[in-house]
């Protein structure tokens, strides 16, 4: 039986399992024979354990970018790495964030092994991350707006969409388990229509739009409640305590509660029935296709990959998010799906149609290995001095 090829899967940050890393787990998830990966996280934390809990082989070491005050240690640290790169047979090495890369290009370089580089936000184009974007073997753009964005940033020629992948057995034992307890996470009563929005909070995924719909939805269906699920990181406090005091502005707080972070966030958003994505652009929005497999109707933003995600009156209702009436806008959608079960129903439907035969496949796994293969084989080329 020949040798499966080793990938080593980079990140860039010990401390968080955010969408990005759930989303190549579920790749390695659904694998097949033929390739072998490895998780290099920046050092221990709660990521490393997260992987080791899955039972992935996981390589927990830090390697510090290139800094200023000390120059110097990049590239000792790079040395060592490539030399650990050749003695673990790695093959070929997979950035699953953009960050990631600035800490092993140097060690592939020197080691002569090819990478890749996932994009998964809209980076700015500057032009060290040009640089960056040049040098890669090959870029891995998370949805087709983000390859777009990139046309004048690398080659096309070197851009290829791979959509991640949503393993849809595990979310849905979860949520079967969690409805055979019979114990509601929603702080409502089950008799109020809860309207949530889920997400790390931070500027760009407008929790202050998603408020000031509220009182509009209000005046519509007094009874609907509202649900703000996720955290700010410790530079964007201060946006998640004024919208704290934008509830009050509007007078909306005891109709909206702030759940915080949630590891149990797939069974928040089983009971929920809208679900909100307001972000002024979204590469591609993970929280979407759990929404489509939980048969939890969306709104969402019609920019960036929710596009891709949601045809509106279809598999979900889109607003347009960058109007000056974008908050009534989403109120209307929702107030739509709240009154209307009937177009509720038909866009679950529809949605989880096509999740399961699109993203919750074995098609984004399939394409992701063979970049991965193509990938390999150039490093194969290169090690033959072929290249």
């Amino acid at each position: 039986m020949p040798t499966a090829n080793t990938i080593l899967v980079a990140h860039s940050r010990p401390d968080i399992v955010s969408g990005a890393e759930l989303a190549i787990a579920d790749i390695v998830d659904k694998g097949r024979d033929g390739l072998r990966y490895v998780m290099l996280t920046p050092g221990e934390g709660v990521l490393a354990n997260h992987y080791r809990s899955k039972g992935y082989a996981v390589w927990a070491q830090k390697l510090e970018t290139r800094r200023r005050l000390y120059p110097g240690l990049h590239i000792v640290q790079s040395i060592y790495f490539a030399r650990k790169f050749r003695q673990r047979n790695i093959d070929a090495v997979l950035c699953n964030t953009f960050a990631a890369a600035s800490r092993v290009k140097t060690a592939c370089s020197m080691a002569r092994i090819p990478y890749a580089i996932f994009v998964r936000e809209y980076i700015s184009k500057k032009r060290s991350h040009r640089a960056m974007l040049a040098s890669a073997d090959m870029v891995l753009a998370v949805s087709k707006d983000v390859r777009d964005y990139l046309r004048d940033v690398v080659e096309p020629a070197k851009v290829v969409v791979a959509y991640d992948h949503l393993n849809a057995e595990p979310l849905l034992r979860r949520v079967k388990t969690h409805g055979n307890n019979r114990k509601r996470v929603v702080p409502f009563d089950p008799k109020h229509p809860v309207v949530g929005i889920v997400g790390r909070i931070t500027v760009y995924k407008r929790q202050d739009l998603f408020l000031r719909s509220i009182p509009y939805v209000l005046s519509e269906m007094p009874d609907a409640r509202f649900v703000v699920v996720g955290s700010a990181s410790k530079g964007e406090r201060d946006f998640e305590q004024s919208l704290k005091t934008l509830a009050r502005q509007l007078d909306i707080e005891e109709k909206v509660v702030f759940i915080g972070y949630r590891p149990d966030a797939v069974e928040v958003m089983s009971e929920l029935s809208v679900c909100c994505l307001t972000s002024d652009r979204e590469p591609f929005p993970r929280t979407v296709l759990e929404a489509q497999l939980l048969a939890c109707p969306v709104v969402t933003s019609n920019t960036g990959g929710c596009v891709e995600m949601v045809e509106d009156g279809v598999t979900g209702l889109l607003f347009e998010v960058a109007s000056d009436n974008a908050p009534q806008q989403l109120a209307t959608q929702v107030v739509r799906l709240l009154r209307d079960k009937n177009l509720a129903a038909r866009c679950t439907e529809q949605a989880r149609y096509r999740l399961m035969k699109e993203f919750a496949s074995i098609t984004p796994v399939k394409q992701l290995e063979e970049y991965l293969k193509v990938l390999v084989e150039k490093g194969a080329w290169a090690k033959n001095g072929r290249d």
